[in-house]
């Protein structure tokens, strides 16, 4: 009930002040589990993505979200809670897979989840190289996956920055791909690494991003030393 409260009252302001384009509305299942695996631009890509995506849809995101001290981190943990976010820890292995096996049970009771398949934003607007969660419970499941390319909500909200801005952005979300052949083989780390590059050139076709094989947080972490 908050969930869809939330939805309602968030969707319509974010349509008439940032106006988004959406495209491939009609690649959602009406029914049925599915994962969106998206790029990341920007921090508040996980929420626009929810709530343009016709059916609701919860979000892996950082757990760090919603541990933030103060008032401020008590409303931004409610709103996140409030939209459907499944908390991960990403600072460990155990702590991702906790995440993972949650999502699986969101998708085995018949709902949608929503991943962002880098990990982490981009350093610079590139597509980055994908992390294999996305295609573990892909294959794990055996849903279909929908890829989705953001573009331009850097410009709404930008790396750093404290504020919205008023910008127009796109979603675009493609046809479903199935991995029928390689379901029951989430084991096998050559398996994953095929399904997570598949669905980053899907991804990289709809947003004409430069791809990078590279992951982001490495580069992140390269940009920190100074290196």
């Amino acid at each position: 009930m908050l969930r869809m409260l939330t939805r309602r009252l968030l969707l319509v302001p974010l349509k008439v002040i940032l106006r988004p384009r959406v495209f491939g509305v009609e690649n959602i299942p009406n029914a049925g589990p599915f994962i969106i695996a998206a790029n990341h631009l920007s921090f508040f890509d996980s929420i626009f993505i929810a709530l343009l995506t016709p059916r609701p849809l919860y979000f892996v995101g950082k757990q760090g979200w919603l541990t933030i001290p103060g008032l401020k981190g008590w409303f931004q943990g409610l709103f996140f809670r409030a939209v459907g976010m499944i908390s991960v820890d990403s600072a460990n292995g155990s702590g991702m897979m906790a995440g993972l096996e949650t999502s699986l049970r969101v998708l085995r009771e018949g709902d949608a989840v929503g991943i962002h398949v880098e990990g982490t934003r981009s350093p610079d607007g590139r597509l980055y190289k994908g992390n294999t969660g996305t295609a573990w419970l892909a294959l794990r499941s055996g849903v279909p996956v929908i890829p989705c390319g953001v573009s331009g909500t850097e410009r709404v909200h930008p790396v750093g920055a404290k504020r919205l801005y008023v910008a127009r952005f796109d979603v675009h979300f493609g046809a479903p791909i199935t991995f029928d052949e390689h379901v029951g083989k989430e084991a096998e780390r050559r398996v994953r690494r095929t399904v997570t590059d598949r669905i980053m050139q899907e991804i990289a076709a709809l947003t004409g991003q430069e791809y990078v094989h590279v992951y982001a947080a490495t580069v992140k972490s390269r940009q920190t030393a100074g290196m």
